[in-house]
C-alpha cells in the first residue's frame, strides 16, 4: 500500500500548502506512516530532533528515527509525509463541557463572586445557555446531543486536542469514543476518571464521589470563584476523604496558599482556566503558590461560553499572564507541558501518552515550524497552522492536501478554508472502527443551526402529548387538546416553560479566525486585565 508515496512531500510556504500525491487507496491502521520533521519529544532531557522520522502504526509509535538512523524495515511500506513542520504529542484537555461548543462567548457585563451566582441566579444565562441547552439536547425535544456532542470533538481537533474532558454529551449515548479520547471512559490505564461539577449536595453525592475514587480518578469542579464559601468546598473535600492523588481540582480560584500547598503534599493536582475565571470572577487561582508548592499544573480552557476554543488558545492567555502578572514564573516549555505532560501525569497516563516516544500511543500534533524555539513556536500556533492532528495513530484532521495524502479521499471532508493563509482545513469527521452513526461535519452544522432557530412546527413533530402535558402543566396552564401537537402549541410551550426563543444564536465556529465576533465580544469584557488586551496580536499572521 501506498509504495509509490514513499517520497511524498508536503512543504508550507507563505502559508500554502502544496502535496503531490502519486497514489491513493483506503487507510491502513497496520501500516500506519511516517512523519518527518521537526519532533519535540517532550521527554525528561527536553530532546528536540531536527528532521526526524516517526513511524505511527496500530496506534503506537513504533520507531523514531532521527537523522541519518534507518527505520525498522516494517516501515519501508509506510507513506512517507514530510511535513517541513514540528511534531508534538497531542494535546490534553483536562477542562472542557463540549456539549456547550455550540454556543459564542457570553456577552458578560458583571463581576460574579463564584460559579453558584452566574448559574443559579442569573436569568440571562438560563435563557443563554440552559434553557436553550435542554431543547436542543433532550430526546423527546428537538433530540441533537449527539449532533452536539460530535461537534465540540470537531472543535477539539481543530485546535490540536486529542484527549478531552468533559464528553458526556456523546458518552450518553454510546460507551464507543468517536474521534479524540475521552478521558471518562478512554482506557489508556486500567483506571478511567468520573467527572463532577457540583460537589457535595448531599450525603449520596458524597458517597457517589468516594466509590467513584475507588475506582480511578476524580475530576472535580472545585473552589471556582473567590467568594469565602469556596473554603467550604476544600473542607468538606477534605472531610469526605477526597483528596489525595485521585484528585484533579478544576479551577481552584478560591484556594488560599495553605491550601494548596495541602494538595501538593497529598498528590492531588490543579486545572487552571485563566480566560474563563477572568471573564467571569475577575482573577485565577494563585498559580504562583501552586508552583511554588509544587502542586502540578495543568492548562486547559474551561468552555466556549467564557473561555478559549481550545487548549491551543488558552496556551496564549497563558503565556501573557506569565509575561505580565508572573513576570516569567514559568518558562515556555513548562506552559507546553501543561497542554501535553502535565495533564497525562496528572491522569496516570505518563508511560502511554505525553510524549514523542517508541511504544506510546500515537497521539501527535503537527504545526507550522515558524519560531526556532520549538516550545515557542507551540504557544504562538493558531489554528491555522496546524497540519495534521492524529489519534489513535488515524491522521483525523489537517491542511486538506496533507491529509488526503496520507488517508487518501474516502471520507474525507473540507471543513474551513483560511482565505488569508490560502490554505484549507479537512476532517474525517466519522467515528472510525464504531457503530455510531455517519455523520458529516456539513450535516453537523447544518443540524444544529436549524435547532438554534427553535422552530415551532420542528419541535411539534417531536413532541408527545405525554410530553406536552407535563411541560404545560409546569406552566400552570392546561394542556392542548387533540392527539398531535401543532406549531402554535410548540410556540407556547417554548414561551412559558423556557422563555425562547431568547435571541438569536449563531453557532460557534471551529476556530478563533473564523469567528469575527469571538475576539471582539472578548475585549469588550469589563473584568479582563489590561494586559490580556494584547490577545488578537497572536491571531494576525
Amino acid at each position: 500500500m501506498y509504495r509509490a508515496m514513499r517520497h511524498l512531500t508536503h512543504f508550507v510556504a507563505l502559508a500554502t500548502v502544496a502535496v503531490t500525491v502519486c497514489a491513493q487507496t483506503a487507510w491502513n491502521n497496520d501500516t500506519g506512516f511516517v512523519l518527518v520533521g521537526k519532533v519535540v519529544t517532550m521527554n525528561d532531557a527536553g530532546d528536540v530532533l531536527p528532521n526526524a522520522r516517526v513511524w505511527l502504526a496500530g496506534g503506537k509509535i513504533m520507531a523514531i528515527a532521527r537523522a541519518g538512523e534507518v527505520l525498522p524495515d516494517g516501515a519501508k511500506d509506510a507513506p512517507v509525509v514530510d511535513s517541513k513542520g514540528v511534531i508534538y504529542p497531542g494535546i490534553i484537555d483536562l477542562h472542557n463541557h463540549p456539549e456547550y461548543a455550540i454556543y459564542p462567548l457570553l456577552p458578560i457585563k458583571r463581576k460574579y463572586i463564584d460559579r453558584y451566582e452566574w448559574r443559579w441566579y442569573d436569568d440571562i444565562y438560563n435563557k443563554r445557555i440552559t434553557f436553550p441547552q435542554e431543547v436542543l439536547t433532550r430526546p423527546y425535544y428537538l433530540d441533537l446531543g449527539l449532533e452536539i456532542g460530535r461537534y465540540g470533538e470537531y472543535k477539539a481537533l481543530a485546535g490540536g486536542t486529542t484527549s478531552l474532558q468533559g464528553g458526556r454529551t456523546n458518552l450518553a449515548y454510546s460507551k464507543e469514543e468517536c474521534l479524540v479520547r475521552n478521558i471518562e471512559n478512554s482506557h489508556v490505564e486500567s483506571r478511567v476518571a468520573a467527572s463532577r461539577v457540583d460537589i457535595g449536595r448531599s450525603s449520596k453525592e458524597w458517597a457517589d464521589m468516594q466509590a467513584e475514587r475507588s475506582k480511578g480518578l476524580l475530576v472535580v469542579h472545585l473552589a471556582e470563584g473567590p467568594s469565602p464559601r469556596m473554603a467550604f468546598e476544600f473542607n468538606n473535600l477534605k472531610d469526605s476523604n477526597l483528596l489525595g492523588p485521585e484528585l484533579i481540582a478544576i479551577h481552584g480560584v478560591g484556594l488560599t496558599e495553605p491550601q494548596l500547598k495541602e494538595m501538593a503534599g497529598l498528590g492531588a493536582k490543579l486545572v487552571w482556566s485563566p480566560l474563563s475565571n477572568f471573564m467571569l470572577y475577575g482573577q485565577t487561582a494563585n498559580v504562583e503558590a501552586a508552583k511554588r508548592a509544587g502542586l502540578s499544573i495543568s492548562l486547559a480552557p474551561d468552555w466556549a461560553p467564557s473561555g478559549s476554543k481550545s487548549s491551543l488558545g488558552e496556551l496564549k492567555v497563558a503565556d501573557l499572564v506569565n509575561k505580565h502578572a508572573l513576570h516569567g514564573l514559568f518558562s515556555d516549555r513548562d506552559l507546553v507541558e501543561m497542554v501535553t505532560r502535565k495533564p497525562a501525569d496528572a491522569m496516570g497516563w505518563s508511560q502511554r501518552l505525553g510524549q514523542i516516544a517508541e511504544g506510546y500511543l500515537a497521539d501527535v500534533l503537527v504545526v507550522d515550524d515558524r519560531n526556532a524555539d520549538p516550545y515557542r513556536n507551540l504557544i504562538n500556533a493558531i489554528e491555522d497552522n496546524i497540519q495534521l492532528v492524529a489519534v489513535r495513530g488515524e491522521p483525523l484532521y489537517g491542511d486538506a492536501g496533507l491529509l488526503k495524502a496520507v488517508r487518501g479521499s474516502e471520507d474525507i471532508e473540507t471543513t474551513a478554508v483560511f482565505a488569508k493563509a490560502k490554505r484549507s482545513k479537512a476532517m474525517t469527521s466519522n467515528c472510525p472502527g464504531t457503530s455510531l452513526p455517519p455523520m458529516t461535519v456539513a450535516e453537523t452544522k447544518a443540524r444544529i443551526q436549524q435547532g438554534l432557530k427553535f422552530d415551532a412546527a420542528q419541535l411539534a413533530a417531536k413532541l408527545t402529548p405525554e410530553q406536552m402535558a407535563k411541560d404545560f402543566a409546569q406552566c400552570k396552564l392546561p394542556a392542548p387538546e387533540g392527539a398531535a401537537a401543532t406549531p402554535a402549541d410548540a410556540k407556547r410551550l417554548l414561551a412559558c416553560r423556557f422563555g425562547l426563543p431568547f435571541e438569536k444564536t449563531r453557532l460557534s465556529p471551529l476556530t478563533t479566525n473564523e469567528d469575527p465576533e469571538f475576539l471582539s465580544r472578548l475585549m469588550k469584557n469589563p473584568n479582563l486585565p489590561k494586559y490580556l488586551k494584547a490577545l488578537p496580536a497572536y491571531y494576525r499572521q
